[in-house]
């Protein structure tokens, strides 16, 4: 396995699902996704490294290989000499009607992650987002979620900031910023473009590099 060397720069690792990937689920790859949006925003002081993959879970099985985040993060973070912020943004997956019903499933699969993670020696900060609210009529748009997802991701924000707090992460809300479109669970380009854009004033505020 190749190891990613940056020498100098602060280096950003964005690692989540379908929305850090930049998935349109009308055409081809978003080009202003968030994470490009915040590598223009915050200059070339700053490495930003993406590391989306469509379908990726927490914890919880996939029929398709490499999507369970607590099977494969530690391989595809050990890569990276140092990350001096690993930026956490999964859980859309996770509110699917095969995986997690409770918001106690919610908060264990989260966790669960985060204790893996927190085992590799090359991570310095996290910085915890909840995912955006699902479509209030998303069981109508995609039949592997339900009204409850609905209602999970609605209540994410809540269990993911306790998360944050009890492990000493940095927490951000997507949902305050960042909205899906017309499938109702993926991000629209003018919503990535306002979450890099309030992901990087974030992190000028409140890391110092």
């Amino acid at each position: 396995m190749d190891v990613i060397i940056s020498m100098g720069n602060f280096n950003i690792v964005l690692y989540g699902d379908s929305n850090t990937y930049g998935y349109n689920p009308f055409g081809d790859r978003f080009n202003n996704r968030y994470g490009n949006v915040l590598k223009r925003k915050l200059g070339n002081n700053y490495n930003v490294y993406e590391e989306g993959v469509v379908g990726r879970t927490t914890i919880y099985d996939d029929l398709r290989e490499g999507k369970k985040g607590i099977e494969t993060a530690s391989k595809e973070l050990s890569k990276y000499n140092k990350i001096d912020l690993l930026v956490i943004m999964l859980g859309t997956n996770d509110f699917k009607i095969k995986n997690a019903r409770l918001s106690s499933e919610l908060e264990k699969g989260v966790q669960m992650l985060i204790n893996k993670i927190k085992e590799l020696n090359n991570i310095s900060k996290i910085l915890l987002i909840s995912p955006v609210l699902l479509d209030e009529n998303i069981e109508k748009l995609d039949s592997d979620f339900d009204h409850n997802s609905y209602i999970l991701s609605k209540c994410a924000s809540v269990i993911y900031e306790s998360i944050a707090t009890k492990n000493d992460l940095l927490f951000f809300d997507a949902k305050l910023v960042a909205f899906v479109g017309e499938d109702g669970e993926h991000l629209t380009e003018e919503s990535h473009i306002s979450l890099g854009n309030a992901l990087a004033n974030f992190i000028i505020h409140n890391i110092n590099n």
